[in-house]
């Protein structure tokens, strides 16, 4: 292409960007003028119901704004008080259900705040829709969406554990699953309920993911099939509790045959015997290959790993009880080992068929927390990293969904 033909596509690519941003702001401003007339009417009909009941006084009318999803509006409201009480009572925030924050905003603020930081969201709901929220205001709307989703969850655990209900399941029951579960450790603010990690605070996020197989989707990529996942900050004992609860409403029931893959935390292995009883459990191969090569030599490595391989699961175990420790230290090391083998002799079956690693958790752990809430500087409270977790998890559950529907 000449270059003055490159130069007139330039010019014409700068016009249409500015006639584009010109048509955009004047139909922003004609929607907020909409909506402004909009809520207007709503708290005039929303103040005459509630002045005709007797029991507020008419104080006038003053301006209050509104954010919505293409920005914020002011409005003029009727201010009510109640009669021989105090403060002001709105028409249109009591009645109406309207906050200050409407509820495709609110949503909007949720989309954007589960994938990047509240700063971040603050800049692209600006300069995408013209909202202006603040990092607080963002953080106070997931806040509520996010306790209002695990109330959710809450709920239908006391009517799975407590009522003895079962919840009706929004998916075909499954007939067999594989079932992951495992653990990451996220910076803490806190000072309970935390672990010391190399001389940080550290809270665990405790995750399971669910799937029926996986399917070929390049050369060397394999995708899990109707994919589940759920993660909080709990007690082993109440996350296994919820965990299952949405197992349930995914079609995993008591009928289902499981294969639970772990790396041989003893509080996996207690979840699995109340949670999973009956399930087929095997002991992810690249956890004891680690934690073998820490204690043994590399000659003694290769002896065990040939007796684990060819199914001799307790005569090694017993080769390792057998071993000479070099020191006070190494002696300790090799009991923890042995005890770690012990826990998890009936998971040592590698020729069983289906997968001997737990990848798909572990690429979960990065997905659900690594990828939003490990990030340089970033630390959380127990309550505001489970509250923006229930709203992670669903958003990447509905996205399994919608990738599963597509031919």
């Amino acid at each position: 292409m000449a270059p003055g033909a490159h130069q007139k596509v330039g010019k014409g690519q700068e016009e249409f960007k500015r006639f584009e941003e010109e048509l955009v702001g004047r139909h922003r401003e004609q929607m907020l003028q909409e909506m402004k007339g909009k809520l207007q009417e709503m708290d005039g009909a929303a103040a005459e119901e509630l002045l005709q009941t007797g029991r507020y006084i008419d104080k006038g009318y003053v301006r209050r704004r509104v954010q919505t999803s293409v920005g914020a509006v002011w409005v003029r409201i009727k201010r009510l008080k109640r009669k021989g009480g105090s403060g002001s009572v709105y028409g249109l925030f009591a009645v109406c259900g309207v906050s200050r924050v409407s509820e495709r905003a609110q949503e909007h603020c949720v989309q954007v705040a589960v994938g990047q930081s509240y700063e971040t969201s603050r800049e692209t709901l600006r300069q995408l829709s013209g909202m202006q929220m603040s990092r607080m205001g963002i953080w106070k709307v997931v806040q509520a969406k996010g306790k209002g989703e695990r109330e959710r969850v809450e709920e239908q655990r006391q009517k799975v554990f407590e009522l003895g209900e079962i919840p009706v399941s929004d998916k075909p029951p499954k007939k067999a699953v594989v079932v992951e579960i495992d653990g990451t450790m996220l910076a803490s603010r806190e000072v309970t309920d935390i672990e010391e990690v190399k001389g940080k605070r550290k809270m665990e996020v405790k995750l399971g993911v669910a799937f029926t197989g996986t399917k070929l989707v390049s050369k060397n990529r394999r995708r899990s099939v109707e994919r589940r996942v759920y993660g909080e900050i709990a007690r082993a004992e109440e996350f296994g509790e919820r965990w299952y609860g949405e197992c349930l409403r995914h079609g995993i029931g008591p009928e289902t045959r499981v294969h639970l893959i772990a790396d041989g935390a003893a509080w996996i292995r207690n979840l699995q015997r109340a949670i999973h009883p009956g399930s087929r459990y095997t002991l992810d191969a690249y956890h004891l290959q680690k934690a073998a090569r820490e204690v043994l030599t590399e000659r003694q490595y290769q002896h065990f790993r040939s007796l684990v391989w060819s199914n001799h699961a307790h005569a090694a175990l017993h080769y390792v009880e057998r071993l000479q420790p070099s020191d006070r230290e190494h002696r300790e090391e090799l009991e923890n080992f042995s005890a770690y083998l012990e826990r998890n002799l009936d998971g040592m079956r590698y020729d069983r068929p289906g997968p001997v690693g737990s990848g798909v958790v572990e690429k979960a752990a990065d997905v659900v927390v690594g990828r939003r809430m490990k990030r340089r500087g970033m630390s959380w409270s127990r309550q505001g990293a489970n509250n923006l977790l229930a709203l992670r998890v669903r958003s990447l559950n509905e996205a399994f969904d919608r990738r599963a529907r597509q031919p």
